[in-house]
């Protein structure tokens, strides 16, 4: 079971396209990086990830024992 899947992502401020259509799964004890240029929406897909955001479309899961 992954601690955090995230199907079907999407987030945009205003007419601005963040991220569309990300899919994802975190295994138990993975260890993974975002990297890419300034403004491309890392720290906005990890805070919907952790939950202190809501993507537009989609649904994220977390493990009922995961501690953020």
């Amino acid at each position: 079971m992954s601690l955090i899947t995230g199907t079907n992502l999407a987030k945009a401020f205003g007419a601005q396209d963040v991220f569309a259509g990300i899919q994802l799964a975190l295994p138990h004890q993975a260890r993974i990086a975002l990297v890419g240029a300034n403004g491309v929406g890392k720290t906005t897909l990890l805070r919907i990830l952790a939950g202190f955001e809501t993507p537009d479309s989609g649904k994220v899961q977390r493990a009922r024992n995961l501690k953020v």
